[in-house]
């Protein structure tokens, strides 16, 4: 087990994920002013919605008592359209855990049904298996959410671009910050998929 049960996400609506970004850079930093801003959710849907966010790497904070910031990648993101948004989420999917490690599994296995989804959750964090099984859905619903991914027969099947070596080279996190895209000190940083481009938002 590599992360805690608060690093598997428990926020279904990927876009809705995103638009934690957005609260925060409109100066919306708690989690009732986040809730009501990504559509009417309670506060602890909020609250759920903001650590996804930190998930993706896009805010960082979001624990009680602590007011969420927009990372550099958070900045970035408000800052594209749409569908440099839509590049953007892909590509944190393909990088970040937990959607890293169930990619892998999903292309290893040639699709799991939400068992094994919630088997592969189960071994990155210490969850419980109704829990591993409703986060499971999560899981499934970002990938489809992107077009990663796509149900079929009861199981879900992986639908994103083809990957390349583990040896690839990887950009370094933007200003050094940690659980960026190519951190290698973190589970989200390291990846074997290729670098999907993304406007404005490539380090240099």
């Amino acid at each position: 087990m590599t992360l805690d049960t608060a690093d598997i996400p428990q926020a279904d609506q990927l876009w809705d994920v995103a638009r934690v970004a957005e609260a925060i850079a409109r100066g919306r930093h708690g989690t009732e002013e986040i809730a009501a801003y990504i559509g009417m959710k309670v506060p602890r849907q909020g609250h759920y919605y903001t650590q996804a966010a930190r998930i993706l790497g896009l805010v960082t904070g979001g624990e009680p008592g602590e007011a969420p910031r927009l990372t550099t990648l958070g900045r970035s993101f408000v800052r594209s359209n749409r569908v440099e948004q839509r590049t953007f989420l892909r590509r944190l999917l393909l990088q970040r855990e937990p959607t890293r490690s169930v990619i892998a599994r999903l292309r290893a296995c040639d699709g799991l049904d939400r068992q094994g989804l919630a088997e592969v959750l189960q071994q990155l964090a210490p969850l419980a298996a109704s829990t591993a099984s409703r986060r499971a859905y999560t899981v499934a619903a970002w990938l489809c959410a992107v077009d990663l991914a796509r149900w079929q027969n009861d199981r879900l099947i992986y639908t994103g671009p083809v990957f390349v070596g583990a040896a690839e080279a990887q950009p370094a996190s933007p200003a050094g910050e940690a659980g960026g895209w190519g951190n290698p000190g973190s589970p989200a940083g390291r990846t074997g998929f290729h670098t999907l481009p993304v406007p404005g938002v490539i380090p240099s």
